[in-house]
């Protein structure tokens, strides 16, 4: 039974292996949680740049003839100062599509043993709050936004990433066309600073204009699935590591002061080579239906962990029982342990 255990989640596609080191794995699983960090903070800092590129390049094709250069003119300036969240208030958690990379096990443990957690992506994960269990109340707090984004593979290759791109797109001018049926010319929405002022005076309003609260809701879900679709664009020279993210929206919104304190208390700083870097804290969500937006947590919960894997090691069968024991203790049960295929050349 733990061998057909075993071959079904290296085959399961359904799967994302967050790879890690010894005290990552144990800080993982005694802690129950695991970090997004802010987009303005990956590895390659230029791939936010490179898909905002290929975004503008892809929809001035698609604009030239259409008669809308207002709007294709927004969607060249969308990273820079458009109406969306900025890279930095998007939070990824990273993960790869395979189990046993040799790639990422040189990257994550070099000479010493490293593990990949299998999480199930079909699960849903909660932002976890520094607030005392019970202080952050039963719902939403008012004023602060915050959305999950499902995990999705990067895309590498030039094919991939213009597919990506045309799908955005795509649901963009069918969007648009509600938009337009509502009477709407998203071309003429409010841009310029002094606009959005004399638009609208409550700069509470996400988007910081007139429109109906409907209408500022689909143009909200169009920037906001624009802005992921940057977050999964990187550059070819990162291929081997087969990457998939679950990424957040966390934004507090100005003159909400329960929402400002709200998120102090969910953001947490690590130092990195690029800086401080903030993170956010994610653990197993609640019994119930999945949503795109919610509250936060202050209850850490079991993640959706469903398999652990042993980089390459000379020690074998050992390694792999202490991991099983730590999951045990854990909390995780009799979660399968694999162990790495890859020969070990110490």
């Amino acid at each position: 039974m733990a061998d057909d255990q075993s071959e079904a989640v290296r085959a399961d596609p359904a799967l994302a292996w967050h790879y890690t080191n010894g005290p990552g794995l144990i800080s993982i699983l005694r802690s129950h949680t695991l970090w997004a960090t802010s987009a303005a903070f990956l590895n390659d800092r230029h791939e936010v740049q490179l898909g905002g590129r290929l975004i503008a390049e892809r929809a001035a094709a698609r604009a030239a003839g259409q008669g809308r250069p207002e709007l294709d003119e927004r969607l060249r300036r969308i990273s820079e100062d458009g109406l969306g969240p900025a890279a930095s208030r998007f939070y990824i958690l990273s993960a790869s599509q395979l189990w046993d990379s040799l790639a990422m096990w040189r990257l994550y443990g070099g000479a010493q043993e490293s593990y990949a957690i299998g999480l199930d992506t079909r699960e849903p994960l909660a932002v976890l709050s520094g607030r005392p269990p019970g202080e952050d109340g039963p719902g939403p707090v008012p004023g602060l936004f915050l959305q999950r984004q499902s995990w999705a593979p990067v895309r590498y290759t030039p094919e991939r990433q213009a597919e990506l791109a045309d799908t955005v797109l795509d649901g963009m001018d069918a969007q648009l066309a509600e938009l337009r049926a509502l009477g709407i010319d998203p071309g003429q929405v409010p841009d310029s600073a002094a606009d959005r002022e004399a638009a609208e005076p409550d700069p509470r309003d996400r988007f910081d204009t007139q429109l109906p609260a409907a209408v500022r809701d689909k143009m909200a879900a169009l920037f906001e699935d624009m802005q992921q679709a940057l977050l999964l664009i990187k550059h070819p020279g990162f291929i081997d590591e087969r990457e998939t993210r679950y990424s957040l929206i966390l934004q507090a919104h100005p003159g909400f002061a329960e929402a400002a304190r709200a998120e102090d208390a969910a953001l947490n700083y690590r130092p990195t080579g690029y800086g401080i870097a903030p993170y956010l804290r994610l653990t197993g969500a609640a019994p119930g239906p999945a949503e795109r937006t919610g509250s936060l947590t202050s209850t850490a919960r079991a993640l959706p962990v469903r398999a652990v894997a042993i980089s390459p090691s000379p020690n074998g069968a050992v390694a792999a029982d202490s991991v099983r024991r730590l999951l045990v203790a854990s909390g995780y049960g009799e979660v399968p342990v694999l162990r790495s295929e890859i020969p070990f050349r110490g």
